[in-house]
């Protein structure tokens, strides 16, 4: 222990003096984050960043696997948004031999010290981390404070595998560890009550655990002149995952209406698993439209044309789309599952049961033949008390206070 604990200060402690301020800092451990191989994924982390670094230095460091990657490792710096950003990528095999994957999770393993070694050696010391997305993300403040380090750190969950719908949380090492790098943190949030709810279930608990939202960004309530909203226009926005976002389910309760003699359009924003499923699914409806994944002000000017935003999910926790699409004023029709009856109220939208097609169709139906109004100004302006960058940040700020870090 002793030997262990003289090598952690040797190499993440002692630093020159240069590199000492004052400066309160959180460094940001995510187990998601977009990078060159996935410029979608954990996009909901980065929001949560720029917020928080209206009101202290962030700074992210995340490590990930690249495919196309010639060297074990290769460390890069940006900045994005205001944000230094560091990207340890690791070489990833693609074969799913299950030496191969042991040898990822070594390679993710020593990753995680080696870049916090490589940051160590650009940057003064954090005031603190805090992880987003449990458990691999957490092992070097967990370690650094097993062996001695007082620099506390936080935890964001986002992750649907404590729900029964996904029941990924599995195996008694995995949750042995987890619980215990739950117990060691300084606090924990989650994005809906459903998710802490299920979260406790699972024994994760703790003192500090509060629920932050998910971050719309700043774009979303912007106004944008010459885009007003189609009529009878729906839009569905998601990363067509398979066995969640139930893509063919909403191609079919649209074919219903289609057979109805019901007019609309439809654009289906995204890409994914089963994104050519749905192309193959849409039997033939017209006016329907794939676009693929579409980013910032393309994906804004698509939903603000829309009469609602249609999400019809298996299972879910706070889907970011859903923030978005109130934020602008535009209503949403949902499946009542995870923290979406959290957002989702008669005010704003619609809720369905996940898989009842029919329930889907009638739902849609009430708003075309004008039986569901909405007033989308009211929509926006609850959205902006709820969701806005500055709202978030400040409920984090104090989730940090009442962890027992000063700022």
């Amino acid at each position: 222990m002793v030997v262990f604990r003289a090598l952690y200060q040797r190499i993440f402690y002692f630093y020159p003096s240069v590199f000492m301020s004052d400066l309160k800092k959180v460094l940001f451990l995510p187990g998601w984050y977009p990078n060159k191989s996935d410029n979608a994924v954990g996009s909901f982390i980065m929001n949560h960043a720029e917020a928080v670094s209206a009101e202290l230095k962030v700074d992210v460091l995340h490590v990930c696997g690249d495919e196309d990657s010639k060297k074990i490792y290769n460390f890069e710096k940006s900045s994005v948004n205001g944000i230094d950003t560091y990207v340890l990528y690791y070489r990833k095999s693609k074969s799913k031999h299950v030496f191969a994957q042991f040898l990822k999770g070594i390679l993710y393993f020593v990753g995680q010290f080696y870049a916090y070694h490589k940051y160590r050696q650009l940057n003064s010391r954090p005031t603190f981390f805090h992880v987003h997305v449990l458990t691999r993300a957490a092992i070097l403040p967990y370690t650094l404070k097993f062996f001695g380090s007082n620099i506390s750190y936080f935890i964001t969950e986002h992750w649907s595998r404590y729900l029964p719908q996904d029941n990924s949380y599995q195996g008694f090492f995995r949750k042995l560890i987890t619980t215990s790098v739950v117990k060691k943190s300084s606090g924990i949030t989650a994005v809906s009550e459903n998710l802490k709810f299920h979260m406790n279930r699972h024994g994760l608990a703790h003192r500090n655990f509060k629920v932050i939202s998910n971050v719309t960004r700043d774009l979303f309530f912007e106004n944008m002149e010459g885009q007003g909203q189609l009529v009878n226009h729906f839009v569905h926005v998601s990363n067509f995952a398979a066995n969640c976002k139930n893509v063919k389910g909403i191609l079919q309760s649209f074919k219903l209406l289609r057979d109805e003699g019901y007019l609309f359009s439809l654009t289906m924003v995204g890409d994914g698993d089963d994104f050519e499923l749905a192309k193959a699914s849409a039997y033939g409806l017209e006016n329907v439209d794939f676009t693929g994944f579409l980013y910032n002000n393309d994906v804004v000017s698509e939903m603000r044309k829309a009469t609602a935003l249609i999400l019809f999910s298996n299972y879910e926790n706070q889907p970011v789309v859903i923030t978005e699409s109130l934020s602008l004023g535009v209503p949403v029709v949902a499946t009542a599952v995870g923290g979406i009856p959290e957002m989702i109220d008669e005010s704003n939208g619609i809720l369905v049961q996940p898989n009842d097609v029919d329930a889907l169709s009638k739902a849609i139906k009430q708003i075309i033949i004008g039986e569901k109004k909405f007033d989308r100004n009211k929509i926006k302006e609850e959205a902006a008390r709820k969701f806005k960058s500055e709202v978030v940040a400040q409920q984090l700020i104090a989730f940090y206070r009442d962890g027992g870090v000063d700022i």
